[in-house]
Parts: C-alpha cells; structure tokens; sequence
C-alpha cells in the first residue's frame, strides 16, 4: 500500500495570500459571467477563467448569431466587428468586476512548486476559510518547503467532512 501525506497551506505566505485571493474571486467570476450573458443575450454558466481572452462553452451559445462570433474551440473570432465589440465588453466587464489583476489557480501552483509529476498523484480542495488541502503519495513539503504543512490524515478528511457538510447545510 502506498503512503499518503497530507498537507495544507501555511497562514501568511506569500502563496497562501495568491490562494485566498484565487478563492474570493468566486463571486466576482459568477458576476462577469452573468454580465457577459446579459450582453450576450444567453444564459452562460461556464466560461474559462482567463482575463484576456474569452473562452466559452460553445453548446451554450443558442443564438445563431453569437454563434457565428466564436470559432468551434470557444475563442473569439478575431476578423468580425462584432467578435472585436464582444471582447472590448468582455475586457469592460473584467475591469468593472476586479478581475483584471486574476491569476488562475494552476498558474500559482506551478509558481510556487506545488505540483505533481508523472506518476505521483495530488488531490486537493479549498475551504470555506481560504485554504488548500492536499493529499498526496510523495511528500509535497520538501518540493514545496514552509508553504505547505503536513497534517494527519485524520485531520484532511476531517476538515473535508466538515466542508461536506457546510455545502449540504447551504442547500
């Protein structure tokens, strides 16, 4: 049986303080996206989470029209006035929303070491109170350092049974 290490971010680094403010986004991204759809005259629940380029779920798009402004991978076309309006709109929205200054999670994660290579495995999930655990099968303390600090695994699954229930609780 393989070992497992379990971890969470340590309180007042630098990579935790970029975690906590990937987290509170949440809202600001439920909010550009509502916006985008109001523009946009669709009901959107999925775009990528990238501030200079748009990207969308392209089976969301019921208009013939707005279909026309993206290319099959969801991006922009990059020929059409009105493809050009929707991104200059996009851009207007991520400013209004605070988003401009975003970095996805993955993008820190790399940035600060935390990351799995072939062959190991990380899982991880944030908590209500803006922080990462993670459970691994190599020890993610010594890629990491003083980032990151071991717990049991009593513990991980503990703080994860009691985000569980804060979920059901909010339903």
């Amino acid at each position: 049986m393989e070992k497992e290490f379990c971890f969470k971010t340590v309180e007042g680094t630098e990579y935790h303080n970029k975690v906590k403010d990937f987290l509170s986004t949440r809202e600001r991204w439920a909010i550009a996206l509502g916006k985008l759809g109001e523009f946009l005259g669709e009901e959107l629940t999925r775009i990528s989470q990238h501030t200079d380029a748009l990207r969308i779920d392209l089976d969301e798009i019921k208009d013939p029209a707005n279909k026309k402004l993206f290319k099959k991978d969801g991006t922009l076309k990059q020929n059409l006035k009105a493809a050009k309006e929707v991104q200059k709109e996009f851009k207007k929205i991520i400013d209004e929303c605070g988003l401009t200054n975003f970095e996805p999670l993955g993008t820190i994660n790399f940035r600060h070491g935390i990351m799995r290579f072939q062959g190991e495995t990380l899982d991880s999930f944030a908590t209500s109170d803006l922080h990462i655990y993670y459970k691994a099968n190599f020890d993610l303390q010594k890629r990491a350092g003083d980032l990151v600090e071991k717990i049991s695994l009593v513990e991980y699954q503990e703080k994860y049974l009691e985000e569980l229930k804060k979920l059901e609780a909010r339903k």
